[in-house]
């Protein structure tokens, strides 16, 4: 596992196919990793990076609860992919320090890893969807290569009018796992096991620092 900020050396990436995974990982579990793994796989990937949101802007417009803190999520995805070859934690939100738009951090990587590696932005068929609401979506499919994870036999990204900037997509049949971090984070407060949707370490963690509760 490797750190990957903004700070990075280019020469080693040179031609590097590299998957990119935004999200809040609040917390991170096994649903991101069966994506995240299905499509290492399928598309013969260099490395995936696992990107966690500083500031979700989506989250900004929300009145629920707030979200666990950056070093807190970035500590769970640690412990998730430690021993997944292939599988990094990127700081680049986290090194920004503002809202969070995937066309800043594709941008950002952009910058770090130059225009000889071709990168992957990893999104679920929902996320896919709503692209046109997200800020500069033209651009950013202009920066890499969008990837859609849908159940067997979706029609998704064939299936979005002619002129949606995510209608070139590439489809990836992955393991929708049927778990989500609002799921988990409702069972840990209240008591219930969380076995099965997260990382044994990343339980762990969850119950040592009292998240959830």
């Amino acid at each position: 596992m490797e750190l990957t900020g903004a700070n990075s050396s280019r020469a080693s990436r040179i031609s590097s196919r590299i998957g990119v995974l935004g999200g809040t990982f609040d917390p991170v579990h096994n649903g991101h990793i069966g994506i995240a793994t299905a499509v290492f796989n399928v598309l013969e990937l260099t490395s995936v990076l696992f990107v966690p949101a500083d500031r979700p802007w989506m989250k900004e417009l929300s009145t629920g609860p707030g979200v666990s803190s950056i070093d807190h999520r970035m500590a769970m995805v640690d412990l998730a992919i430690r021993d997944r070859e292939g599988f990094e934690l990127s700081t680049v939100d986290a090194d920004r320090g503002r809202p969070s738009y995937s066309v800043d951090t594709i941008s950002d990587l952009r910058e770090v890893f130059g225009h000889a590696s071709e990168l992957f932005l990893i999104l679920g068929a929902d996320a896919l969807e709503e692209l046109p609401r997200w800020r500069d979506p033209e651009r950013l499919v202009s920066m890499c290569t969008l990837v859609c994870v849908g159940r067997p036999g979706s029609g998704l990204p064939e299936g979005l009018p002619i002129n949606h900037p995510g209608r070139k997509a590439q489809f990836v049949s992955g393991p929708m796992l049927p778990v989500s971090a609002t799921e988990i984070r409702a069972r840990e407060s209240e008591g219930l096991p969380i076995d099965g949707f997260v990382n044994n370490s990343v339980a762990a963690y969850i119950e040592e620092n009292g998240l959830y509760q």
